[in-house]
């Protein structure tokens, strides 16, 4: 990624208009970040560690309050961090907070019930006793569940050789907010919403490549395949300039759907196909469009199409054995 970036110098000098990079926390590195302010370039990413385990003393002020496009509150104020060159925006943000208590709670219970089949082991006849197999076992339950393992206090009884019981609880640990994150960027302290819709082209691109991965039934290719590579790129580019077209006439219209909206909502629309037999054995197929719903019709008629493809089709078969 670094040499990528650094091609960017040979093409400083074709910049038209303010340029701002946008990245995901896996190629914000350091080392790239100083290159883009070197190659002055303004950015915006979430950085790969959070700049401080807690918030500066004194930062109380109240934090500005907006919706994302599915009526999701986010929250999010300037923090200032005195060693750190760039500027940091903070985030609370509603969907994400549910989103990873949902997750953690899952963990939890997978993270528990691996402590349970420990503990039958060592209670059952031929299960798993000495000291140093359970502690094993215990190990690659660590290891799968990482983000949980902490939150548990786990003690072994042993004779120094086999162990006789197993205990755990679960203890309050003090973390960050779940839901929260910093948004960090060269920009300056511009309205907060700004530079968080800034930040989220990502995901819209993200959400855009999954769904020509799901419908184009795209499949996965490897790095080391130049060729297959450079096709799966450009077929990305092309997919998501063809989204944003999409999207851009929608928005002159009044509707700021995310892709993934538009993608369910125009899925309520069905072709309906029937097949009738006739007595001399053909068979007649008839296909019909659904009428669509309304947000369905009002995108139809915000990008000036017909609200059906078509009205019936019509199709025969000839009887098997016939020329």
């Amino acid at each position: 990624m670094k040499k990528t970036l650094e091609d960017m110098r040979g093409e400083e000098n074709n910049k038209v208009g303010k340029q701002v990079i946008v990245m995901d926390a896996g190629i914000a590195t350091e080392d790239n970040l100083a290159l883009l302010r070197e190659l002055g370039y303004d950015y915006v990413c979430v950085p790969l560690s959070r700049p401080g385990k807690e918030l500066p003393e004194g930062e109380e002020e109240e934090l500005a309050t907006f919706q994302d496009q599915r009526g999701n509150q986010i929250q999010a104020r300037w923090v200032n961090f005195p060693e750190e060159v760039d500027n940091f925006l903070y985030i609370e943000s509603e969907m994400k907070e549910k989103k990873e208590k949902s997750i953690q709670e899952l963990h939890c219970l997978r993270y528990e019930a691996g402590l349970q089949a420990i503990k039958e082991g060592i209670g059952k006849k031929g299960g798993v006793k000495r000291v140093e197999k359970v502690y094993e076992r215990l190990g690659r339950l660590k290891e799968k569940y990482p983000s949980v393992h902490r939150l548990y206090e786990v003690e072994l009884h042993s004779d120094g050789r086999i162990v006789k019981e197993i205990n755990w609880q679960k203890v309050k640990e003090k973390s960050k907010k779940p839901g929260t994150y910093f948004i960090r960027t060269t920009l300056p302290k511009e309205e907060e919403k700004t530079v968080w819709d800034i930040y989220n082209t990502t995901q819209e691109i993200e959400t855009c490549f999954r769904i020509l991965k799901t419908d184009l039934r795209v499949r996965p290719i490897y790095q080391e395949q130049d060729k297959a590579s450079e096709a799966h790129i450009y077929g990305s580019v092309l997919a998501y300039t063809l989204v944003n077209s999409i999207r851009h006439q929608l928005k002159a219209q009044g509707i700021n759907y995310d892709w993934s909206n538009i993608v369910r909502i125009m899925n309520s629309q069905k072709i309906v196909t029937s097949s009738l037999s006739t007595q001399s054995g053909r068979t007649i197929y008839l296909k019909k469009c659904s009428e669509p719903e309304e947000e369905v019709r009002k995108i139809y008629q915000a990008l000036n199409y017909r609200d059906r493809p078509f009205w019936q089709k019509k199709s025969v078969l000839p009887e098997k054995g016939s020329p």
